[in-house]
């Protein structure tokens, strides 16, 4: 696939990506989605990680956009193409977390409902959900809009809606295929 830059191909990316993701979720067994290494997490771990990605940019998105411009104000950039904000990204996160250290990010709080008794089966139906969400919000946008307003994002700081959605196409992608190394590991 070509690096996605408009709003039907940011759509198309995600959905195809996010349905990948739940095939290889659905493919795993219990035991290859929950194995896990002391350096990395497990598929689980991962998808975990997505979906408390993911469902706050759906629920960022489905803001009006006068509300979005009150909480989160107005770019002062262009938004950039997508290798440069992977390239920023992994830069930041270079400075963030250096080798050796522990991602703050890990899941390790995730909360599952009282009484949940399939994880798997919960995280694979939340994250269908959350992407679901994410590309109904998207599909409210304007593709002008994309670049007129602004979230912010932990690591990078103030990004245009463009950008934070292309970087949310590299963060899923990077962590699928995080999770099918891990879970292919004996």
């Amino acid at each position: 696939m070509t690096a996605p830059r408009t709003k039907a191909e940011l759509a198309a990316h995600l959905d195809e990506t996010g349905n990948s993701i739940s095939a290889t979720i659905a493919a795993l067994t219990r035991q290859d989605f929950e194995r896990a290494s002391s350096d990395e997490w497990s598929a689980s771990g991962y998808l975990q990680h997505l979906i408390l990605s993911v469902k706050p940019l759906a629920k960022a998105l489905a803001l009006p956009p006068a509300q979005m411009h009150k909480l989160f104000g107005q770019p002062d950039h262009e938004s950039r193409s997508y290798a440069d904000i992977v390239a920023f990204y992994q830069a930041r996160i270079a400075q963030l977390l250096p080798p050796g250290s522990t991602n703050p990010l890990e899941p390790t709080t995730y909360r599952f409902p009282e009484g949940t008794t399939d994880q798997k089966a919960y995280l694979a139906q939340t994250w269908a959900e959350a992407q679901q969400r994410l590309l109904q919000a998207l599909a409210g946008w304007e593709e002008a809009d994309l670049d007129a307003y602004q979230l912010p994002h932990p690591a990078m700081g103030p990004v245009t809606l463009r950008e934070m959605l292309m970087f949310t196409y590299f963060h899923m992608t990077l962590h699928w295929h995080d999770m099918q190394r891990v879970s292919a590991r004996e």
